[in-house]
């Protein structure tokens, strides 16, 4: 089910959350990672997954590089990270300071791979009238159910301020959680009014946060949702 209308008047906000990207010292992760990354994370520094929102970006990696294709979350095999491959944590701003001193310099173990954090640098996050989550879940809905999932976005948007009138649910991906694997889908919203493109980046949407589900990242265009 996809929602295609036109766009109508919303109301104002401004943001409170940031994505603070690490370097990071890591060669390779499982590419179903989340649950591990969030474990090890919040081992490190436990307050994390008491602050409202907070989010941690699953570590993404390019589609190809040298005739290598990254594989799905399903495919039970391994990420190749780069240099530039950044581990991403969105947080309220207040938090920002503590959160880069309290990872600076730790290596955590991702089911066994070692991951070192280095420094961390805020990137605020962008007004943008097309947002994309590479994954989103509830967890009292079945998220194959595409119409259902996609009324549950709906309303969720309208306790935001925001009806959607473009939305597009893309691909379903399994993802681990410390109690099982749960389903998750890809998702895109468009013609989101400016005013309200931070309110939706701050909240996210659905649940499980902290293993990177309903995080809110500008997209370009509406050309795939995979």
């Amino acid at each position: 089910m996809s929602v295609w209308l036109e766009p109508g008047d919303q109301n104002t906000s401004s943001g409170s959350m940031v994505d603070v990207a690490f370097k990071i010292d890591c060669q390779r992760l499982p590419a179903d990672h989340a649950s591990a990354l969030t474990k090890a994370l919040c081992k490190t520094l436990p307050w994390l997954a008491d602050l409202k929102n907070t989010g941690i970006h699953p570590v993404h990696v390019a589609g190809s590089q040298n005739g290598w294709q990254r594989p799905e979350i399903e495919d039970n095999e391994e990420l190749l990270l780069s240099k530039r491959t950044r581990l991403r944590i969105r947080v309220n701003k207040k938090y920002v300071d503590e959160l880069i001193n309290g990872l600076k310099d730790v290596t955590l173990s991702i089911d066994g791979y070692p991951l070192k954090v280095m420094e961390g640098r805020t990137n605020p996050l962008h007004s943008s009238a097309t947002l994309f989550s590479r994954y989103t879940a509830y967890g009292d809905i079945n998220t194959d159910d595409e119409e259902v999932f996609t009324r549950r976005i709906i309303e969720e948007c309208e306790q935001l301020g925001f009806s959607p009138t473009k939305l597009l649910c893309g691909k379903s991906h399994l993802v681990s959680t410390n109690n099982g694997k749960i389903t998750t889908r890809s998702l895109l919203i468009a013609d989101i009014p400016i005013e309200k493109s931070l309110t939706l980046q701050d909240n996210g949407l659905g649940d499980h946060r902290l293993i990177g589900c309903g995080l809110l990242i500008p997209h370009k265009d509406t050309a795939a949702v995979n």
